[in-house]
């Protein structure tokens, strides 16, 4: 058994949010760190190349023509393609494939340390999401996945917004961690598929064992906003989630308050939430664990 792993990501963020990334993983116990970075001339190149442990690769055209593809296709493919190549040039150990605003984590352990405790025939691993939330009183938490029939008793008149995924509003499939060498697999976002196709199912770690993938989908409204555009033309948001932000970009006046008061009821909490959410179990409270942005 090992502990060993290697983490991959493709991404495009602000310095503030790569260097957090990198400090949690390589806290963690991470071997090794493969960037894809989707902006080629991303300023962070060199900061990123002169870490110990880190393998940061501009994604030009040149770089996507090696897979096969061109800048243009759709992210999400160009995801897969990039993660699947990292995997299947990591030798030993675990792989684990993250955006750069989840930071995957262990109850009382690193990662590493939850790694080397896996049996030797265990070949995956997925890991469900928890979603940072803001409080009444200006601090966060995570809300879990909870069962859909109590999402419209905490929700009201947002619940459709929430159903989908069972109370988050990013997905709450997750991420998982897949051991090297398994043959001819291909990675998507959330679990991979086999040289036939065929979804791989593996071991599924929930909130009760104490594992968490930590997403910061929507750390602030400035960043929630700058995304708005990309995560509703792809699979990012559900189809009642992209009906109320039509309906309020058809709006002729307001628009942007708009904006920000849904936000603000999908990402803040009431006093009467967050005690339900406590109620039913669906409430992570972190305190300083994870560091803040700098």
């Amino acid at each position: 058994m090992t502990g060993a792993f290697t983490v991959a990501a493709i991404m495009r963020e602000p310095l503030p949010v790569l260097t957090r990334f990198l400090n949690w993983y390589l806290a963690q116990g991470a071997g090794r760190m493969i960037l894809f970075l989707d902006d080629p001339d991303d300023p962070a190149l060199p900061y990123l190349r002169a870490i110990p442990g880190v393998d940061a690769r501009p994604c030009d055209a040149a770089f996507w023509a090696r897979l096969g593809l061109t800048p243009e296709v759709r992210f999400t493919r160009r995801q897969n393609a990039a993660l699947t190549s990292a995997y299947h040039e990591t030798r030993e150990g675990w792989f684990l494939n993250v955006d750069a605003d989840e930071l995957m984590r262990f109850e009382g352990r690193t990662i590493a340390e939850a790694l080397a405790s896996w049996p030797d025939d265990m070949q995956t691993a997925r890991i469900l999401s928890a979603e940072q939330v803001f409080l009444a009183d200006g601090t966060e938490a995570f809300r879990l996945p909870l069962p859909r029939p109590v999402i419209n008793e905490i929700y009201g008149a947002h619940a459709d917004l929430f159903r989908s995924h069972f109370g988050l509003i990013g997905h709450s499939e997750g991420k998982s961690f897949y051991r090297a060498g398994l043959p001819g697999i291909r990675l998507r976002q959330h679990w991979a598929h086999d040289s036939d196709g065929t979804r791989i199912h593996g071991e599924m770690l929930r909130h009760e064992d104490g594992a968490h993938l930590l997403h910061f989908a929507a750390p602030d409204y400035d960043t929630w906003r700058r995304k708005l555009d990309w995560r509703r033309g792809s699979h990012g948001f559900t189809d009642p989630m992209k009906n109320a932000l039509e309906r309020i970009s058809d709006s002729q006046t307001e628009r942007e308050e708009g904006y920000r008061a849904l936000y603000r009821a999908i990402h803040t909490l009431t006093p009467e939430q967050e005690a339900q959410l406590d109620a039913k179990g669906g409430l992570l409270r972190l305190g300083d664990e994870i560091p803040p942005l700098k």
